[in-house]
């Protein structure tokens, strides 16, 4: 019996052309071939990757080998881990995963699709709960490396690759007007592209129901919770700011000013609600990103240099801000590589990674620079502690 190796490049097109569900097993094998079900769902074959949340119970994803068409006589596929397709989508899209430990996964390496069938019992891999004590990213690559038979494989469904997320679980800072601090950074950081993201919610202090605030019949209700002006984080020249009712906006939008040049977010945005904002800059162009998805940009050309973060200003008297994950990046981050990080801790030590303060003390006025520069925020007066979130799914 005659067993096939297969390298990453083997494939059998032809098989596309040719999916009927027909169970021949008199068909040759020539149109015929081996593929993962849940790497090509509906036939499509162009679904090999798969985004996995792994949180506090063990999760079981299924593989199943199955042939285009069924033949006369057994076929035995082997699976095993390929670190290549890690290492080739951490090159195309800027991202750190690793392979997960074995201690943490497991599945059955063979199967055997029987004579006159089409699929093989189903595999089952197991995916434990782990731990990231550096905030490593992990992921599982499986392939199809081996078949015995006359057979072939389909297209690229002979692999998939699963991203997995342990979400981040923290508590925030709580900042108020008399938290208002400005830190001068031990060194200048002069940058030709970046990238600042962070985690943000405005509380409504006010006692009244949040309801239809829309309007201008609810300025002076608006303007309790997003002072015009306000800005919750800014460095040096960028101010990222709320303005409440500027510009004949009838509700608050985010406002990034640049020493007298600046542009509006095209939504609104409400209290009691966590949202990430990620701003980008690639030279050329300054984006902004709410919730992983791009927001509004604008064209921008300028040099910047990174000396200051100021917190809290221009907080009005009942403004109340919670804080998480604050990052600084000397390079501009794609949207693909925003959405990947945005729910999880990174590594201090992340390439380009140049301020990072996770807000996740839960006591005291420090909040910790995990970045290489050190520069650690001594806050004004006591600020506050949230209760602890899961930031997959914050406002759950």
């Amino acid at each position: 019996m005659k067993m096939i190796k297969f390298s990453r490049y083997v494939v059998l097109g032809a098989a596309l052309a040719v999916v009927t569900g027909c169970n021949d097993a008199k068909l040759s094998t020539i149109d015929n071939g081996v593929y993962i079900a849940e790497a090509a769902p509906s036939n499509t074959f162009g679904q090999q990757i798969e985004a996995q949340l792994v949180d506090e119970g063990d999760v079981i994803k299924t593989l199943t080998v199955r042939l285009v068409r069924a033949i006369n006589q057994d076929v035995t596929v082997t699976l095993d881990i390929d670190q290549q397709l890690i290492d080739e989508y951490n090159q195309q899209h800027e991202a750190t995963y690793e392979l997960l430990p074995e201690e943490f996964r497991s599945f059955d390496r063979t199967v055997t699709i029987p004579a006159g069938e089409v699929s093989a019992p189903v595999i089952n891999l197991t995916i434990k709960p782990f731990t990231t004590p550096n905030n490593e990213a992990y992921a599982i690559p499986v392939r199809i490396t081996s078949v015995t038979g006359p057979i072939g494989l389909v297209g690229n469904a002979n692999h998939i690759l699963y991203l997995l997320t342990s979400p981040n679980k923290q508590k925030a800072v709580v900042l108020k007007s008399a938290n208002k601090t400005s830190l001068n950074f031990k060194n200048e950081i002069p940058v030709t592209q970046w990238t600042i993201e962070y985690w943000i919610k405005f509380d409504n202090t006010t006692g009244k129901p949040t309801g239809d605030w829309v309007g201008p019949a609810n300025i002076a209700f608006r303007r309790n919770i997003f002072a015009d002006n306000s800005a919750p984080i800014s460095f040096n020249g960028i101010l990222l700011r709320y303005w409440a009712d500027g510009a004949k906006k009838i509700a608050p939008c985010l406002q990034c000013q640049l020493d007298g040049n600046y542009f509006d977010s095209e939504e609104f945005w409400y209290p009691d609600t966590w949202y990430h904002i990620a701003y980008t800059y690639d030279g050329s162009t300054i984006s902004l990103y709410k919730d992983g998805t791009l927001n509004n940009s604008k064209a921008d050309s300028r040099d910047f240099t990174f000396n200051n973060i100021t917190l809290a200003q221009s907080f009005g008297w009942r403004m109340q801000v919670e804080l998480a994950q604050i990052r600084l990046w000397s390079k501009c981050l794609t949207e693909n590589a925003i959405q990947e990080g945005m729910s999880r801790q990174i590594s201090g030590e992340s390439d380009g990674l140049i301020g990072y303060w996770k807000c996740d003390e839960g006591e005291g006025n420090v909040l910790k620079d995990n970045s290489p520069n050190g520069n650690d925020i001594t806050l004004a007066g006591t600020p506050a502690w949230s209760e602890q979130y899961n930031f997959y799914h914050p406002n759950d």
